[in-house]
Parts: C-alpha cells; sequence; structure tokens
C-alpha cells in the first residue's frame, strides 16, 4: 500500500490524487499539510478517512519516514518553497506547474534539485497526452522530414476565469506566460528535442480590466443583468455556467469578480518567437477572450516534405504531404482529463513511488519552461529579446543581428 502525503489540498491536486486510483494500484493519502484542515476535514470525504491532517508543511515532513510520496497543490507561489523542504526526504514528488515564478526561485530550484535522484513528476499533461504521443512518432518516422518552423496556438475557451477567480492575483500566480505558455513551450520542447535560446515577446490587455473596484463581485454589482461578463448574461444568453439549488429554489452562481476592475495586471492576450539551439523558429500566440467553438489549442510543425497539425479541443491530426496532393486525418475518441494527459501523469507518479522509475515529465523540463515563460514576460514588459539562461548569464543587450548571433565567443 503506497502511502501519500499532500501539500497545499487545491482542487487541482485533490483531482489527480484521486485520479490515481485508475490503475488499481493500492494507495492512499495518509498526510495533508494546509492551514484549511479543519475546513477541509469538515466536508467528511471519505477519500481522506485516513489521512493525519498537519498546519504546516513541516509539520508534515517531520513524519515524512512514513510516506511513499508527496504532492504539491499549493498556490503557485509556493510551489518552489514547498519543493525546497521536499527535496531532503529523498521521496518521489509530483509538483503542479509552474514549478517557479520568479528567477529568483528557478535559481534555487536548479541548485537543489541539479543531482536530485529521486524521480519528480511535474504536472505537464499535454507532453504525455495522447496526440503529443502520437505526433512524437511521426516527427521520429521522418514522415515530413526535420522539423524547421513551428507556429503554436492557445486560444482559451474559458479564459474569463483567470480575472474572476483568484487567478487575477497575479503576486500569487505570476501571471499568464507562466500559467498557460508554461504547458506550451514544454511540449514544443518536447516534441523538438531541443532547448529555446532567444525569445522575443509582447502582451496586451485590450478586453478585460477597467475602473471597477478590484474586489467587486458580480453578487454586489448593479449591473449584473446586463454586463456581458457576469454570470447571469453568460448563462441566460450564452448558456455557460449553471446553478447552484440552494433547497427548492435555483439561483445563479454570482460570487465571482469583476472582470472590468481595476488593477488587474494579466494580459488578455500576448505573441512570442523563439529561436532554438538548432535554428528551429518557433511563433506563439495565446488569448483569454475566444469563446465556443472557436477555442483551440496546438500547433503547426512545418518539414520539408509535409506539416503536422493538431489541435487538442478537435482531438485531431492532419498531416499535409508535400509530395503528393494527400491529406492524412488521424482522429481520436473519447474524453479524458487534460486530453489524456493526466492519466499518464497518474501512471507516472505511482511508479516513481513503488519501482523509483524515472518520470517522462522532469523537474528539469519544469525549470526550463519556468525560465523561458520568465523571459517571455521580461520581454514584453521591456520590448526587447533576450537569450533563455539564467539571467547572470543573460547577454547584456538584445541581438541585433543574425550576424552577431553567429559570431564566435
Amino acid at each position: 500500500m503506497l502511502r501519500i502525503g499532500i501539500i497545499g489540498y487545491g482542487r487541482r491536486i485533490a483531482s489527480m490524487a484521486k485520479g490515481l486510483e485508475i490503475f488499481d494500484i493500492p494507495y492512499r493519502v495518509t498526510a495533508v499539510a494546509d492551514p484549511r484542515g479543519d475546513e477541509i476535514r469538515a466536508i467528511n470525504d471519505p477519500f481522506l478517512a485516513d489521512a493525519r491532517f498537519y498546519a504546516t508543511a513541516d509539520e508534515l515532513l517531520a513524519a515524512a519516514g512514513e510516506l511513499d510520496g508527496i504532492m504539491i497543490g499549493t498556490r503557485c507561489n509556493l510551489h518552489t518553497e514547498m519543493a525546497l523542504k521536499v527535496a531532503p526526504t529523498g521521496l518521489p514528488l509530483f509538483l503542479e506547474k509552474p514549478v517557479a515564478i520568479t528567477f529568483d526561485e528557478v535559481r534555487r530550484l536548479e541548485a537543489v534539485y541539479r543531482d536530485h535522484a529521486a524521480p519528480t513528476v511535474v504536472s505537464f499533461p499535454l507532453r504525455l497526452s495522447p496526440i503529443a504521443q502520437k505526433v512524437r512518432e511521426i516527427i521520429a518516422s521522418d514522415q515530413v522530414g526535420s522539423i524547421e518552423q513551428v507556429v503554436a496556438f492557445n486560444d482559451v475557451g474559458y479564459g474569463s476565469v483567470y480575472f474572476k477567480s483568484w487567478y487575477r492575483n497575479y503576486e500569487l500566480n505570476g501571471g499568464l506566460w507562466l500559467q498557460k505558455f508554461t504547458h506550451d513551450v514544454d511540449y514544443i520542447n518536447y516534441l523538438l528535442e531541443a532547448r529555446p535560446r532567444w525569445i522575443s515577446a509582447m502582451n496586451a490587455r485590450r478586453v478585460f480590466g477597467g475602473d471597477k473596484p478590484f474586489d467587486l463581485q458580480c453578487k454586489d454589482c448593479p449591473e449584473q443583468e446586463s454586463c456581458p461578463e457576469s454570470p447571469f448574461v453568460r448563462f441566460r444568453t450564452g448558456f455557460e455556467g449553471g446553478r447552484v439549488r440552494f433547497a427548492e429554489e435555483a439561483v445563479y452562481r454570482d460570487d465571482q469578480f469583476c472582470v472590468f476592475s481595476e488593477g488587474i495586471e494579466l494580459q488578455d492576450m500576448g505573441s512570442c518567437m523563439l529561436e532554438y539551439e538548432s535554428g528551429v523558429q518557433v511563433s506563439y500566440t495565446q488569448n483569454f477572450f475566444t469563446r465556443y467553438r472557436a477555442a483551440r489549442r496546438g500547433a503547426r510543425l512545418y518539414g520539408y516534405r509535409g506539416i503536422i497539425e493538431f489541435d487538442w479541443n478537435q482531438n485531431q491530426i492532419k498531416i499535409f504531404s508535400h509530395t503528393s496532393p494527400v491529406v492524412e486525418t488521424i482522429d481520436f475518441s473519447g474524453a479524458m482529463p487534460h486530453f489524456g494527459g493526466d492519466r499518464e501523469l497518474s501512471f507516472d507518479f505511482l511508479m516513481a513511488m513503488r519501482d523509483r522509475r524515472p518520470s517522462r515529465s522532469p523537474i528539469k523540463a519544469g525549470i526550463l519552461s519556468a525560465l523561458t515563460c520568465l523571459w517571455a514576460r521580461e520581454s514584453a514588459n521591456n520590448r526587447q529579446p533576450y537569450e533563455v539562461v539564467m539571467p547572470e548569464k543573460a547577454a547584456a543587450k538584445p541581438l541585433q543581428s543574425r550576424r552577431e548571433l553567429e559570431q564566435p565567443a
């Protein structure tokens, strides 16, 4: 029986912990560290029947000898701090993304985990999804030739959630490069089997944000029946959301924050260009006001003999041949959390605990992803390109030309 400790029992980590049961490998959660312990216990979830609750991670880790693995599901600003606390235990770790939200955190995490023996599974489900695995297989087969260029996109159909929930707090999550691009640049790195060298980014807030009070909730707003983003209107005209029933009365859930409030630092759109060490060029866009069927997430990968195009939202891969007028379509059936990637993350963590099997989404991938996202954020803020390295190794000035890049050191 595998014994798991959880630090920060949030919705995402609870879902992942419960999802481990899919493989019928015996386990149980025996320890939970969360300042909301009393609130969690009051729910009386049978899943936590064997769990001992601790007020702090330090108290839980003092009993780490009784555990086989630890999962971290705190808010993003605590991911690094908690991972550094777990490292000395030598236990397999499941770590939510992003693994860090500042350059200093990246430095500290990299230093501690550089030669760390225990496997760490970073929550990157896209790279492990069946679609990504199939795309990687197609690339390896050389069907379209070597990949020379990538155009990637993430039009987030639920983007307003980042402006109406706790995610709107920039200090807690580090911004939307670190929330969304962390996944996307990771799967691109994974498919290309390469590392980005240069990045240039820009972002803007063109739709959300405004002059409403930062702490205004829809339930307290006199415009809730006319505002295009209120839960009432989204449900009434857009068929979004649902209702919460109290006794026999049905009411709309309206405890969300106003997306048109002042003080919001998140972008609602962003783009970047990357050049990889291999010379491959990548362009990427993210958008947070897309709706319904317009939502998409995937990429086009360009080879000399053909193009691979895939979209997780459509559950589909298309292969366009450049040597004959043929288009091959591969459809995927079924719907699983995070496009099937969560299932594979669960398997990797179980194997890490039981057999110490290496992770397919290791900590070094999480560190590289966070580092790239931080440089994207820096580039967008300062309007100049940067080299994707630790800050102390970064170029003192932006890249001026291809010739400068090719100058010998």
